[in-house]
């Protein structure tokens, strides 16, 4: 199993500001806002064909929540207080549990590097009228640290439609406070704690037309905040034997809105979410055999709100409904894992999982990777597993009321757990210095994969529609699809010509089947090609450059979703030692989704022009 490791700086080269866009152009991976308007465009990740639930998202190995229908949103996730993000391709339920069966995205912190006092800040302006303006500081003594974090950033709104005022994306700001402290109480005990919250404002605008009529305008402020409460103790137990302890809370609270300008008429959601965790994991080293056992325990809840604000000819009304009816979800799990180093050359590594949900039992998810290193330069790795998924409670009882683009998406509490099974495989060589090449297959067969019905369950042209259908709309809901597969290659190649000259290329080919339906999964391009580059020109220059081409993909009942090319690029120079300005542009020859071609997966923003200056201390040469 290959980790592939974005650094905070590296994410910073590629002009990125949140996971989302430090992930977008890792090769095999695909982070698009357009692909999820139904959602409300989330920076949601694909990784080997599954997407939205099917790739876990943790923070410091926690699962996130709070996420938009399904999808966690990337782009909510700010680089303020990360060191690195982790991505593991290829089903890995039997280490991460539910969800992992098309990859896991950690999104790690890190104690302060510097001994003493630190800090760092980032300043920020870009074209769409946005800015970040970022800082934190921090000490580390001898047996204790602490860093404080904080951000804030905020963009304007954004129409594609010329006359038309309503948005693609939303005018949005987001503030995080965060706090993280660690301390070595002696005798081996390691206790460490992160806090942290995050308040997000979105004010969208949606124009909706009827023939005839004047067009309505609909305001749609939606208010996020997120608490993150994680708790870990660490027991050194001497030999390379640990033994980690983790107890983790987190609150999701979001309240969404559809005003109609002008009219007391209005629709409010409010929906909370909660996840409690205890994670117990012991690895003890034996020579030659590494064994990692652990147990974990959780309980998700969710519920949902609905208020409307009503119009009659005796007036106004209020009225309250629970969309989402406090909706509980435990899972208890015992996993354990034996990296067995048979030779100098050769460790094989067999895992399983059991994981028992009250409302759906209990499945068992094997594990067994092999790599072999016949020479330094080659390594090989393979590996196949189990993947699974239980429907989550947006699934079951979700209700996403999309009524201007004439269609509604409901819960179905008649879901059945997704399962897979996954093989993958890779090959890394260095022929000679500066040079690595790299390939990769994978092939997946998930049987139930949960999806929305294209049929829906109401129709706007039903004879005889339901005395609570809407005109016009289409009532949708999900429905577990009995078979589908993935699979694909990839091809990378590093080369560092020289000290200052750094090349890289990959190509990505996916394939992708819906049995059910015998037709491609939709969404999913089958083709992806991308170049960088990085170099360090005269006057202490650092150009940094990168060209991704996706191919056109398939859409269930419309025309194919275009393919697009995106080069990106930044320019930075250091004014003093650890800091730095830089220029950059996203999205450079300009690629926009037309949002009125159905299916249109092309980027949202864009070309983004954007410049700044990153600073830290103490001022030493980097």
């Amino acid at each position: 199993m290959r980790t592939r490791v974005i650094t905070r700086e590296e994410a910073e080269r590629r002009g990125a500001t949140n996971a989302g866009e430090a992930l977008d152009g890792e090769l095999g991976v695909q982070v698009n806002p357009s692909a999820y308007g139904s959602l409300g465009n989330p920076s949601a990740i694909q990784i080997q064909g599954f997407d939205l639930d099917r790739v876990l998202v943790l923070e410091d190995g926690e699962r996130v929540i709070g996420d938009a229908g399904g999808a966690i949103d990337l782009s909510s996730l700010p680089l303020s207080d990360v060191s690195r993000i982790e991505l593991v391709t290829g089903p890995t339920s039997s280490l991460y549990g539910a969800s992992a069966i098309g990859g896991v995205v950690n999104v790690l912190s890190a104690p302060p590097a510097h001994p003493g006092f630190s800090g760092r800040g980032r300043l920020e302006g870009r074209s769409r009228a946005g800015l970040l303006v970022q800082g934190g500081g921090a000490y580390r003594g001898g047996a204790a640290w602490a860093s404080a974090d904080a951000s804030i950033q905020r963009e304007d709104g954004l129409s594609l439609i010329e006359g038309n005022p309503a948005t693609a994306l939303p005018e949005r700001a987001q503030h995080l406070v965060g706090l993280r402290a660690g301390a070595d109480l002696g005798r081996g005990i390691d206790v460490r704690l992160r806090a942290r919250w995050i308040h997000d404002e979105q004010d969208g605008l949606e124009q909706l037309e009827r023939p005839g009529l004047r067009p309505y305008l609909f305001d749609l402020p939606e208010v996020t905040d997120r608490i993150t409460l994680h708790l870990t103790e660490t027991l050194d137990l001497g030999s390379g034997s640990n033994l980690r302890l983790a107890a983790g809370r987190q609150w999701a609270f979001r309240t969404s809105g559809r005003d109609l300008r002008g009219s007391p008429l209005a629709e409010e959601r409010e929906r909370s979410g909660t996840l409690q965790s205890y994670e117990a994991i012991a690895t003890i080293a034996q020579g030659q055999l590494t064994w990692v056992a652990g147990a974990r325990a959780e309980v998700e809840s969710l519920t949902q709100e609905l208020k409307t604000t009503a119009v009659s000819t005796s007036g106004t009304s209020q009225n309250s409904l629970d969309e989402v009816p406090d909706t509980e979800l435990g899972s208890a799990s015992l996993y354990g894992q034996l990296a067995w180093k048979l030779t100098d050359r050769l460790t094989l590594m067999p895992g399983v999982r059991g994981e028992h949900w009250p409302r759906y039992g209990g499945v068992i998810a094997p594990r067994l990777a092999l790599a072999y290193r016949p020479a330094p330069s080659l390594t090989l790795r393979i590996s196949g597993g189990r993947g699974f998924r239980a429907p989550s409670a947006k699934e079951l009882g979700f209700s996403f009321d999309h009524s201007s683009l004439g269609y509604i998406l409901k819960g179905n509490p008649l879901l059945a757990p997704e399962t897979s099974w996954g093989v993958n495989g890779d090959v890394t060589w260095s022929p000679r210095e500066g040079l690595t090449l790299r390939g990769g297959a994978f092939s997946n067969w998930v049987d139930d994969l949960i999806d929305i019905n294209p049929r829906p369950i109401r129709s706007s042209a039903d004879a005889q529609p339901d005395a609570d259908a809407q005109p016009d709309v289409d009532t949708y809901t999900y429905m577990n699809i009995a078979r589908a597969r993935t699979a694909g290659i990839e091809l990378s190649a590093t080369f560092q010509a020289t000290a200052w000259l750094r090349a890289e290329a990959g190509y990505a080919y996916l394939w992708t089947r819906n049995d059910t339906e015998d037709q491609p999964l939709s969404g999913r391009p089958p083709h992806t090609a991308q170049a960088g580059l990085r170099a360090e020109l005269p006057l202490r220059l650092e150009l940094v450059a990168r060209l991704r081409t996706v191919t056109s993909a398939f859409i269930a009942e419309s025309p194919r979703a275009p393919g697009f090319t995106t080069l990106d690029a930044r320019l930075a120079r250091p004014l003093w030692p650890s800091s730095q300005a830089y220029v950059g542009v996203r999205n450079l020859l300009g690629a926009q989704k037309d949002p009125d071609r159905l299916g249109d997966h092309r980027p949202l923003e864009g070309r983004t022009v954007y410049l700044g200056v990153v600073a830290e201390l103490p001022w030493e040469d980097s």
